[in-house]
């Protein structure tokens, strides 16, 4: 017999929200890493709230609808409330019942120095690692560098000269800019900056990533101004920060440079930049050994971490102005991507 359509007039129902989600659908297991890396750090939350007052949004459930914003690369975080609201998965993963009510979009934004400032961030990223390491997946003494351009939210139109020379001109083509003498009114922390010889210069900012050659967790993140020395800097600072001693750490051509190869050293750490073809600070002893070509074979495990942040995860343009903003943002999606691959990589049952 041909069934009936359901008038969906029931006002109750008894089925549990987390029934509705299919066992083994990976927000399952990304929400099971999520909260081993949050557990540790609320505590940490509740002083920074009053101890009386309104009721607010638990922390946990705006830092998992932030991870979910990266995950799905939903555009806006008005965006991001409105697929909460009616995404069944969606709400069962930030901590919503049937009929709890969506936090406004604005909620995120009030909070989001609380809850990712003051090195909040890159505490999470911290947990994340710890995760992975206690599920066995960084077992590598090799360290992989490099950075990636994050387009500033300004154009080429709000750089104007600090002089004030130019601010009745709108056309800026056919003359001389530099970070020297001009500066943008829309963000003054984006700088002007090219990939490469023969391609155009944009505002921006660069991510750095320190990623562990065996699993891809990324282990060291920072964001800093696009300067030319920012990428061995930064380096050099993951380094310190991630590395044990006698780890090898892995580049690309643009380090093999002497300030990188003498900051590494001086960690008590093997630089392991890939040789330009001429001029390289490499001895032809370092390149041929065997240790050497392992490293070179790892060197692209960076490039998944930029791939999925520039394609799924926000990092090809930020929303967000000034580098302290924008490195809480760089952070949160290294923290995705990381809780991405340590969901995929964990052994069953882990």
């Amino acid at each position: 017999m041909i069934g009936r359509t359901n008038a969906q007039t029931q006002l109750f129902g008894t089925r549990p929200l987390s029934d509705s989600i299919p066992e083994d659908h990976v927000l399952r297991k990304i929400r099971a890493v999520c909260d081993e890396a949050l557990a540790p750090m609320l505590r940490a939350y509740e002083s920074s709230y009053a101890a009386s007052g309104d009721y607010g949004t638990p922390p946990e459930v705006l830092i998992r609808a932030k991870l979910l914003q990266c995950l799905y690369s939903i555009k806006s975080e008005r965006a991001l409330c409105e697929q909460i609201e009616w995404n069944v998965a969606f709400r069962w993963f930030v901590g919503l019942d049937w009929d709890d009510p969506v936090f406004d979009h604005s909620t995120i934004s009030l909070n989001r120095k609380r809850l990712f400032g003051d090195g909040a961030a890159e505490a999470l990223l911290g947990e994340t690692v710890r995760v992975a390491q206690s599920r066995g997946l960084l077992s590598s003494d090799r360290l992989v560098v490099d950075g990636t351009l994050v387009k500033a939210w300004a154009s080429h139109k709000s750089f104007k000269a600090k002089d004030g020379s130019d601010d009745d001109k709108p056309n800026f083509k056919g003359t001389r800019r530099s970070n020297e003498t001009h500066a943008s009114t829309t963000d003054p922390d984006a700088r002007l900056i090219r990939k490469g010889k023969g391609q155009e210069s944009m505002p921006a900012y660069i991510g750095h990533v320190a990623v562990d050659a065996a699993s891809g967790i990324v282990r060291g993140c920072r964001t800093t101004l696009a300067t030319g020395r920012a990428e061995v800097e930064a380096a050099i600072a993951m380094a310190e920060a991630c590395a044990e001693r006698g780890a090898k750490i892995v580049a690309d051509r643009n380090y093999d440079q002497r300030p990188f190869l003498t900051g590494i050293r001086k960690l008590g750490l093997l630089p392991h930049p890939r040789a330009k073809t001429k001029g390289s600070q490499l001895s032809k002893r370092t390149t041929s050994s065997g240790s050497y070509m392992e490293s070179m074979k790892h060197r692209y495990k960076v490039e998944s971490v930029f791939g999925w942040g520039k394609s799924v995860g926000g990092m090809r343009q930020t929303k967000l102005r000034g580098v302290d903003k924008v490195g809480m943002d760089f952070t949160l999606q290294v923290v995705a991507k990381n809780l991405l691959t340590t969901a995929k990589r964990s052994p069953c049952g882990a």
